[in-house]
């Protein structure tokens, strides 16, 4: 009896940790002065930070040359980088990066997952009118090209949301060499400024 009562428990509290992971970290309502869980445009960097640390974000870390406080993040049990981008020590978009891999199964082991996951909670966040084209062959992707290839775009009152896939290179650390990668990404950006 008491190993039922103790399974049951634990089966509990696992749902609610599942749930307060699958809140956490969320997508803002249009018009709520947010760009991404409790970051507003506008925050420096310490506020930032601080936020990230309150909000239970882990491996936080800062590149100060390109501006940017990068943290994790785990939606839907996928794992991503959140960063932030600054402009004179004032938050100006958010981008949430997928897992970066170089071969071709991992494009489509790892990256399709990832994007549809994010298109999949977008959708469900803020509906399906917007601009979109599948999910794109790794070859039609632009190689290089910083904006990648376009696949959402929500178009809301208060900020643009732009789901991308990138295909680039990189040089490997081992070997010296240049090796392709690819990943998913999510631009968040207001759409005015607020300070």
């Amino acid at each position: 009896m008491k190993f039922f009562s103790l399974l049951t428990f634990g089966l509990f509290f696992s749902s609610l940790l599942v749930k307060s992971e699958e809140t956490k970290f969320h997508f803002v309502p249009v018009g709520a002065n947010f760009i991404f869980s409790d970051l507003k445009q506008g925050d420096s960097r310490k506020e930032v930070m601080k936020k990230l640390r309150d909000q239970g974000f882990i491996q936080i870390y800062e590149e100060r040359d390109k501006g940017l406080v990068k943290c994790s993040l785990k939606l839907n049990n996928f794992r991503y980088q959140l960063a932030s981008k600054f402009k004179e020590d004032k938050l100006e978009f958010c981008l949430i990066e997928g897992q970066k891999g170089w071969q071709t199964s991992f494009y489509f082991d790892v990256v399709e997952p990832q994007w549809k996951n994010l298109r999949e909670i977008l959708v469900k966040t803020y509906g399906e009118k917007r601009k979109s084209r599948l999910f794109p062959n790794l070859t039609d992707v632009p190689f290089n090209d910083e904006g990648g290839y376009v696949t959402d775009t929500w178009d809301l009152p208060d900020r643009i949301l732009m789901l991308t896939v990138l295909s680039f290179e990189v040089k490997d650390c081992c070997t010296n060499q240049m090796v392709d990668y690819s990943c998913c990404t999510l631009l968040i950006q207001p759409k005015v400024k607020n300070y």
